[in-house]
């Protein structure tokens, strides 16, 4: 009979953080496609920063919440790299935004995507704090796998604080 398994509280913290990044990334992506069709913005650096984030955020969640542990998870060290990457990114990429409308005429009414290069802005600020958040989280992980030890039977993947399932005795 199979145990049932449920993931400790920083695998649910991780994935909650990995869902709102996820969240965030898609706002993101569609305010830019809505901009680029409306109004023919191309903001091709900020859409790329939403991709990877999207990608950044999918494969860390989709290994925190296999709970048959058949998808490997990405090695912290590579979430490091992953998060810095995104964060990296989108600090020009507001500038980016900013910077689209400087070669427009000067016109005395605001222009029509004002709002949405203001959400885009607000997006990206919240996914660049977001990021940073998550540097810290994997940062503190990857110090709890180089401090343990490796088991003889572990798997090819490192054991991982917030991967790691507990047993639950079965319901009933």
């Amino acid at each position: 009979m199979a145990r049932s398994r449920a993931p400790k509280a920083a695998a649910i913290a991780g994935a909650i953080a990995r869902i709102l990044g996820l969240g965030a990334s898609v706002v993101l992506l569609a305010n830019l496609i809505y901009e680029s069709v409306n109004w023919g913005k191309t903001l091709g650096f900020s859409v790329a920063v939403a991709v990877i984030a999207l990608v950044v955020d999918g494969s860390e969640l989709m290994g925190i919440l296999d709970s048959t542990r058949t998808i490997p998870r990405v090695p912290p060290s590579c979430v490091i790299f992953g998060d810095l990457l995104v964060l990296c990114l989108a600090i020009p990429s507001i500038f980016v935004i900013l910077r689209s409308n400087r070669d427009e005429d000067p016109v005395e009414e605001p222009y029509p995507w004002d709002n949405t290069d203001a959400l885009s802005v607000a997006v990206t600020y919240a996914l660049c704090a977001l990021r940073f958040l998550l540097l810290i989280w994997s940062c503190a992980v990857c110090c709890i796998v180089i401090r343990q030890p490796r088991r003889p039977d572990s798997r090819s993947t490192p054991a991982d604080s917030t991967s790691e399932l507990r047993d639950v005795p079965p319901v009933g």
